[in-house]
């Protein structure tokens, strides 16, 4: 093992971002053989809410991940999609090498090819394109944020991509902009005393998850917090609620304005902070809510008028309070206006830069998000949502790249998506790369293996739950070295190979060091650019900018911790930072958005009751919601798989008494963009004027495991696969209209009119 470990240290000179890294001495321990576990700290990247983990590995095979007790943020927490992570590294139907479509298309006839192949193809491209100035013609569909990617887009000129990442919650990122000139806030639930929950669902799926889980919890339990849900289902958060109010889908603004309204009325808004940091009087503002009384948000809502003014003066004296706001609030066509009018309750208390209240994330000053750059990324020009609206615009494909993107799956009316694909003159030359063959990957003309996110190096600033600063790192845990590439390494030692302990992983790479390749067979400019050797040479780049790192230890801490606190600003406070450390804290809250007004919006928050709500008699609204082991990582996870196979939709019981359906009968779900089959689970725990299906199931690519069937494999495993004929449930996004929010630009995926039709 130690000769190993010498000879992985040596090669890692010649192969760079291959580099295994200093293992931590840590408690670690084989269950079956008793012997110790090398140890290594990483980054989790399931979700967006970057938890710390310590990976496991026997010899060179990773068995176990857990959270990582030293991270400031999930403090040792990880949840079940994180421990899933193990799946998708070792995942027998993984793609490990670069393919290149040889039948028509779609129809899964491939060939093995080379990676000089794969970089011959794409740089001359892309050359063809720069030489021609066509390189509007290269789209680039971004699944997963990466900064080598980004700058290598950048560097290139590219007008056409599409920011999955951006897009997800964009609704909400204008709507805080608009208000605060920063797209997120940092909810302190920890340390609140009244929390007003609109359509979140932190204990199962939120921004950060586990983080954020815990410190609601510790509230609940330990203060004696007081929590209060509005969702049109009883959700697993709503399940922990005080109370929960099945709210009509969409009119959660209205109830907001409404709470507005009666803290107002009655003297309890915090006139100092109105007065000193947002653009608005109380007076301006008693005026302007005038026309939201309890009775109509009542009537339009469904949410009695005494519980929203009992509500609301609680949310105004049991201070510190926060106003949570989640997808059921922003993914609607008013979600922009939604997210602002409740956004309202938390200015009216005073509660910004407040324990218990909201905070600017802080962010280690080299990698803090620039205004021009989040301005751009939030400019609805630059925000392509997708092929459908360039093919809606005549914008001409040369060269369609997706990374970590499966459209053909994920996209609204995904059918339209996989049209569009489908033909050739659409889409000349589609390449993906991704883990594995998804639906988009299918269609392919060129499909790439990408690394996991436990085989590659990365460096983010994470927004601290607690405000101090965190740089988390990831690092690989698993090699990427292949036989081949072994063999070809100019640092190779005849002897060092021992083949007990080395596994070759295939062909997979970084997306990262495919673009630094690309750029240097690009030549120019764009080589300049990009002037790094490899990933593992950018994050040492990166870090060498950051002060304090430096003096405590420098990279080689960090990778033993794999995370670093900026312990200046810890003992600084940076909770209560100044306005010359935050910029942020000079603005005023702009309740007035005057840019708003200037594109043609209402200044002022308001609320936009939907026209899908206007619905017929036989009509619901359609409500999708992402369960605790939702995860494009865990889509051929045998343990996710196992525990979640089946999208059952929720269907009021007093409703489906009346449409003779009963528990588990089957059904059909049109809606105007299509129609799928699903059982139903009739229950009291929703709306009575919606339905809801979990997403994340219905493929009919990516792995066996994701289709639900049972085959003989590397892993015996999947040959236990017991809910073959159960099925895999299905995609509601092949039944989603494409509605988007005109205000924000986001999509309103939980607007969809369906009717429904026992079989």
């Amino acid at each position: 093992m130690k000769s190993g470990i010498a000879w992985f240290a040596g090669t890692a000179v010649g192969l760079g971002s291959m580099q295994r890294p200093t293992p931590v001495k840590k408690a670690g321990v084989s269950r079956t053989s008793l012997k110790s576990l090398q140890v290594i700290s990483t980054t989790c990247e399931q979700c967006p809410a970057g938890c710390g983990i310590n990976a496991y590995l026997n010899g060179e095979r990773l068995v176990q991940l857990l959270g990582n007790p030293d991270h400031p943020n999930n403090m040792g927490g990880i949840c079940a999609k994180g421990i899933a992570g193990l799946n998708l590294v070792n995942d027998p139907e993984r793609l490990l090498y670069p393919l290149k479509r040889t039948g028509p298309r779609g129809d899964g006839q491939w060939t093995k090819i080379t990676w000089d192949e794969v970089y011959t193809t794409l740089a001359g491209r892309i050359k063809e394109m720069i030489r021609d100035g066509r390189i509007s013609e290269l789209v680039v569909d971004k699944g997963h944020d990466d900064p080598l990617l980004d700058k290598f887009i950048s560097a290139l000129g590219v007008t056409h991509t599409i920011d999955r990442p951006a897009l997800k919650n964009l609704n909400r990122t204008t709507a805080l902009t608009s208000m605060t000139g920063f797209p997120s806030v940092v909810e302190d639930v920890g340390r609140s005393r009244f929390i007003l929950n609109f359509g979140a669902n932190p204990y199962a799926n939120h921004d950060q998850f586990v983080g954020i889980a815990r410190r609601l919890i510790h509230a609940r339990v330990e203060k004696g917090a007081r929590l209060i849900t509005f969702d049109v289902r009883m959700s697993e958060t709503a399940a922990k609620s005080d109370a929960w109010y099945p709210i009509k889908a969409g009119t959660d603004g209205m109830v907001a304005l409404a709470m507005a309204k009666v803290i107002v009325d009655k003297g309890l808004a915090n006139k100092d902070f109105m007065d000193r940091k947002t653009n608005y009087s109380l007076a301006m503002i008693k005026n302007h809510l005038s026309r939201y009384t309890p009775e109509k948000a009542a009537k339009e809502s469904g949410v009695r008028a005494v519980d929203i003014g009992h509500l609301a003066v609680e949310f105004a004296t049991q201070r510190p309070s926060v106003a949570l706001i989640g997808g059921g609030v922003s993914d609607h066509k008013n979600g922009t206006q939604n997210v602002r009018s409740v956004a309202l309750l938390n200015w009216l208390v005073g509660n910004l830069e407040k324990e218990g209240g909201l905070f600017y994330p802080r962010f280690l000053v080299s990698l803090q998000p620039k205004t021009a750059d989040l301005k751009s990324r939030l400019n609805s020009i630059n925000n392509i949502k997708g092929i459908v609206e360039l093919k809606e615009t005549n914008t001409r494909i040369n060269t369609y790249f997706a990374y970590l993107s499966n459209p053909a799956y994920t996209d609204p009316d995904c059918g339209s998506t996989v049209g569009l694909l489908k033909d050739e003159k659409s889409v000349p030359f589609l390449v993906v790369m991704d883990t594995h063959l998804t639906e988009t990957a299918m269609m392919a003309d060129m499909v790439l293996p990408a690394a996991t996110y436990l085989e590659g190096w990365g460096v983010s600033s994470a927004p601290s739950l607690d405000n101090v600063p965190i740089l988390n790192l990831r690092q690989p845990v698993v090699s990427l070295l292949s036989a081949a590439k072994v063999l070809r390494s100019p640092t190779f030692e005849v002897g060092k190979l021992l083949e007990p302990m080395f596994q070759p992983r295939g062909e997979a790479e970084e997306v990262g060091n495919v673009c630094l390749e690309l750029a240097r067979r690009i030549k120019g400019r764009i080589a300049k650019n990009l002037p790094y050797k490899n990933t593992h040479d950018y994050i040492t780049w990166v870090i060498s900018s950051i002060p304090g790192l430096k003096m405590e230890g420098g990279l080689k801490n960090l990778k033993s911790q794999g995370l670093w606190t900026d312990k200046a600003s810890k003992a600084a406070g940076s909770r209560y930072s100044s306005e010359k450390g935050l910029p942020a804290l000079r603005q005023k809250v702009e309740i007035y958005s005057n840019a708003l007004k200037q594109n043609g919006h209402p200044p002022l928050p308001e609320y936009e009751p939907l026209t899908a709500s206007k619905k017929k008699k036989d009509e619901f609204i359609l409500t999708t919601f992402k369960s605790n082991l939702w995860a494009k990582g865990t889509a051929n996870s045998k343990w996710a798989r196992e525990i979640l196979h089946e999208n059952r939709l929720w269907i009021n019981k007093d409703i489906a008494r009346t449409l003779g359906i009963k528990n588990g009968d089957r059904v059909r779900v049109t809606s105007s963009v299509g129609s799928l089959i699903s059982r139903v689970l009739t229950t009291h725990l929703i709306h009575p004027e919606s339905v809801a299906m979990a997403e994340g199931l219905g493929h009919s690519a990516v792995g066996n495991v994701a289709k639900g069937k049972r085959f003989r494999g590397n892993d015996q495993d999947t040959n236990l696969i017991w809910w073959d004929k159960k099925g895999n449930g299905t995609n509601p996004n092949e039944i989603i209209e494409r509605r988007v929010d005109p205000m924000g630009g986001g999509f309103g995926l939980k607007d969809t009119r369906v009717r429904i039709e026992k079989i």
